[in-house]
């Protein structure tokens, strides 16, 4: 973890929350023709401080500059910046602090250092009189150049070759990401591996069975974390169930495996449609939504009951999730907490409603935390 990384700043999931939707909002409405590349992990979401510094990071943002979440806390923007862009950048980052909503593209360098265009997209989240101001920011990947958003006259050939266009740059820049993760990840991982049993080798054929055996032990722990970072980044792509399964069958899937590892919690599930029934773009967004709303009980609400229901409505889809427990919605988080947890859900949010959904938090002391979502059809 970066060494300036800052202590003791709490947020509210409610404020990240709303000030979420106020940034969707703001940012269809400022570049309503704008494309950009979407992480198959969800939104790059971070919450920076007002003059730029990471105090909060989930793994969309991180993975996007090269960093694990913890890595990228502490860090500033500015230091990321190529240096003939950096009074630039400070300029954006210094205008008046009490602006509500506000975009700017940057170059950004991470740990490559091969420096990258990105739309940042800034939202002031509501805080107490005593604490700083700090901002949600969505990082986004422009497709189109800017001069090309501009162009008002288009035929529609002219706009669907464009939209394609655009759709395969985006599928390009996804599969880097990809490659890049298998890269460091797998690759490094893999390395290690390699090397451990040829240390191994050497040492059988020096007669030292009882250290080659030692060597292999570890090796077959390093296995095994590798399978689990490749289960991570597949899962992340695709949750594997809904390929197996079908949404249905792997909500309940879901569910049973939180009812089992959790002690004294108990998981209900309630779904009244079929598999066919649900638009196969919004199925992984379903379960990820239901995957985050159920850690965020486990993990904040002290609930020894949660009740997930994804049903049709008039309209069309809803899914919901409502645990018993002590309402964490309102009570405040620390920043590593909103990293792995309030992130995770405010991404989630902004993937629901950039599809035409709306995704809402609501709890109270007296009535646990309920998560709806809804999707019309």
């Amino acid at each position: 973890m970066h060494a300036s990384q800052p202590e003791g700043r709490q947020l509210k999931l409610r404020d990240v929350i709303e000030a979420m939707r106020r940034l969707g909002i703001a940012a269809r409405l400022e570049e309503p023709q704008a494309g950009s590349v979407t992480d198959a992990r969800g939104a790059a979401l971070a919450i920076v401080s007002a003059d730029g510094m990471f105090l909060s990071a989930n793994r969309s943002a991180a993975a996007l500059l090269g960093y694990s979440s913890g890595e990228l806390i502490g860090r500033r923007l500015l230091d990321m910046a190529p240096e003939s862009d950096r009074a630039t950048l400070a300029a954006q980052l210094s205008g008046d602090p009490a602006r509500e909503f506000y975009s700017f593209s940057t170059l950004l360098a991470g740990r490559t250092g091969r420096p990258t265009r990105l739309v940042l997209h800034q939202q002031l989240i509501a805080a107490d009189q005593n604490e700083d101001l700090a901002r949600l920011t969505l990082f986004e990947e422009p497709l189109a150049p800017e001069e090309l958003l501009e162009d008002d006259a288009q035929l529609s050939e002219a706009e669907a070759r464009s939209r394609l266009k655009y759709l395969m740059i985006g599928q390009q820049r996804e599969r880097q990401r990809l490659a890049a993760d298998l890269h460091d990840g797998m690759g490094q991982a893999l390395t290690l591996i390699k090397l451990m049993v040829e240390d191994a080798r050497m040492r059988l054929r020096r007669g030292q069975a009882e250290d080659a055996a030692q060597k292999l032990d570890a090796t077959v722990l390093q296995i095994r974390e590798t399978i689990g970072e490749m289960r991570q980044i597949c899962g992340e792509l695709r949750p594997l169930a809904l390929e197996r399964l079908g949404l249905p069958a792997a909500l309940s899937t879901l569910c049973r495996g939180v009812d089992r590892g959790a002690a004294h919690l108990l998981v209900h599930f309630h779904c009244d449609i079929d598999d066919r029934d649900v638009p196969e773009h919004l199925k992984a967004d379903i379960f990820r939504v239901a995957q985050e709303a159920l850690n965020n009980s486990v993990k904040h609400a002290a609930a020894t009951e949660i009740r997930l229901a994804l049903q049709r409505i008039e309209t069309g889809l809803l899914l919901t999730i409502q645990d018993n427990g002590t309402g964490y919605d309102t009570r405040p988080l620390s920043l590593e907490a909103m990293s792995s947890t309030g992130l995770g859900l405010t991404g989630m949010q902004q993937r629901v409603e950039s599809q035409g959904g709306f995704l809402s938090v609501h709890s109270s002391d007296n009535s646990g935390t309920l998560v709806s979502a809804s999707w019309t059809l």
